[in-house]
């Protein structure tokens, strides 16, 4: 089987290499998977993005904006730091789920908001209470497949990149998020490429990306509302300190 790394980056003489990464919020994309976006970048290839909701629940990092902010001013916020980071990641197209082109043809518009999350063990999110229809978990999975499945028709992606089955730290939108490009690599017969969750998993093929540092460190400032870089470290809203993401674990399961 070709090497994940491999079937990300390496074009054949008939078929143009375009991966499509499928995220859940804005910054995602840069403390997921940012090293290697960049990295794929750097040797050419076109990156596309679908972040799947416009995280509207997430917490803002004290000072960065007034307290006033509202909610749809927080969205309009996060959707320019996702502009910026994903400009300074190298990321050729960047989609959001419901708004065409990654809609289904013959609807209009939908958003899908952020589901939120808890914490219910160290280092380990669980659903959050909140009672909206719209949310990313509970909307159909088979109207999200139908959205993806249309922006797939439309870019033709060679290969979808996406959460394991753990979502990266268990977020329910991260869950969904895996299921989504699950069923939609399956309906249209592409393969898919999976992100470990926990470093050094088994199963994965580990990529040392630590050249990209600079550009993931400028990428994930964009994102300030949600994080800082301290002393060569992610420091997340919530205060929760993460390592910079410079290595992938790749799996190829179809």
């Amino acid at each position: 089987m070709t090497n994940p790394r491999e079937l990300l980056a390496e074009a054949s003489e008939d078929a143009t290499v375009v991966p499509l990464f499928v995220h859940a919020h804005p910054d995602d994309e840069t403390v997921q998977t940012g090293s290697l976006m960049a990295w794929l970048a750097a040797n050419k290839v076109e990156v596309q993005l679908l972040t799947c909701t416009r995280g509207e629940q997430g917490e803002i990092v004290a000072g960065v904006l007034p307290e006033s902010t509202t909610a749809g001013e927080l969205v309009r916020v996060r959707e320019d730091e996702l502009a910026r980071a994903a400009q300074t990641l190298g990321i050729t197209a960047a989609y959001v789920l419901g708004t065409p082109p990654a809609r289904a043809v013959g609807h209009q518009r939908r958003d899908y908001h952020d589901s939120g999350m808890r914490w219910i063990a160290e280092g380990l999110a669980g659903p959050a209470e909140i009672d909206d229809p719209q949310t990313f978990t509970a909307s159909s999975l088979d109207d999200e497949v139908a959205d993806l499945l249309a922006l797939i028709d439309r870019i033709r992606p060679s290969v979808l990149v996406g959460y394991d089955r753990l979502g990266s730290y268990g977020h329910p939108d991260h869950v969904r998020a895996h299921e989504l490009a699950d069923e939609a690599a399956q309906a249209a017969g592409l393969p898919l490429v999976e992100v470990a969750s926990e470093p050094g998993a088994d199963g994965f093929e580990w990529f040392d990306l630590s050249d990209q540092r600079s550009t993931v460190v400028a990428a994930l400032r964009c994102h300030a509302t949600q994080l800082s870089v301290v002393d060569g470290r992610i420091v997340h809203v919530g205060g929760q300190h993460q390592e910079l993401p410079l290595s992938a674990g790749l799996r190829r399961i179809r």
